[in-house]
């Protein structure tokens, strides 16, 4: 089934309350080498939906989903802990891992077609697209430009595909989130590029040190500006928790 037929499918199948039984997470973790029980993955989310303002909330989040079909939580969810957490070092593991998953989230196929993998079982709530697949696509459209490029990922790549995403993000008014609301403050500071190379130098470590030579006070001047803007997550509405409270 092609990408924009699954989507329609989702669509119609997933109208209606969003589904909390086992074959969801049955589903997400097909061909998992190591499986959560479904049990003990809707606790998670379940505890997470209560703990939704705390670090480590995203950081077993990001964790979960890193290894299902579902990558696009596992960067999501990596994002926020990065943002919350106030340690540096399993802020970088984080960051790498979210790296990882939209690494290997894209792929070209022959005569340079670009394909974007990050969710198989998209979940909606009430008659709305699912999130999934609206973050995939933007996320998709925002590579274009690159094309074939695209891959090898570095962090200059993957920050010019974020911004453009971002801009499709707001262009199409889709749904908003604290952690969308914290990259277009980001973006509008002026230090997204500063702000993807601190996110991810964990992943590419030689080309963060490589781009710090030149922007020493670019980087300085983020950290400054982080420290003055912490982020904060005030209610549930990241999509999954906000989904499970309906």
């Amino acid at each position: 089934m092609t990408k924009p037929a699954f989507y329609m499918a989702m669509f119609l199948i997933c109208i209606g309350a969003f589904a909390q039984d086992s074959g969801y997470y049955k589903a997400i973790q097909k061909g998992a080498a190591t499986q959560i029980a479904p049990k003990q993955f809707k606790q998670m989310e379940q505890d997470a939906l209560k703990n939704y303002s705390r670090p480590e909330t995203y950081d077993a989040l990001a964790t979960a989903f890193a290894n299902t079909t579902e990558r696009v939580w596992g960067a999501v969810y990596g994002e926020a802990f990065c943002n919350l957490s106030s340690d540096p070092e399993r802020s970088k593991q984080i960051g790498a891992l979210a790296f990882e998953l939209y690494a290997k989230s894209l792929s070209t196929k022959g005569g340079g077609n670009l394909s974007v993998n990050l969710t198989e079982n998209a979940e909606a709530s009430g008659k709305q697209p699912p999130f999934e697949s609206q973050f995939e696509i933007a996320f998709l459209m925002g590579a274009v430009p690159l094309g074939a490029d695209s891959s090898p990922l570095s962090i200059k790549k993957l920050a010019n595909i974020r911004k453009n995403q971002l801009s499709r993000w707001k262009q199409k008014n889709l749904p908003e989130t604290a952690l969308i609301r914290r990259q277009q403050a980001i973006l509008a500071a002026g230090y997204f590029d500063a702000y993807n190379y601190w996110l991810f130098q964990g992943a590419r470590p030689d080309e963060f040190g490589e781009w710090m030579k030149e922007h020493q006070a670019e980087f300085q001047a983020w950290k400054d500006w982080q420290d003055k803007n912490k982020f904060t997550v005030e209610r549930p509405d990241f999509q999954r928790l906000y989904f499970l409270k309906q």
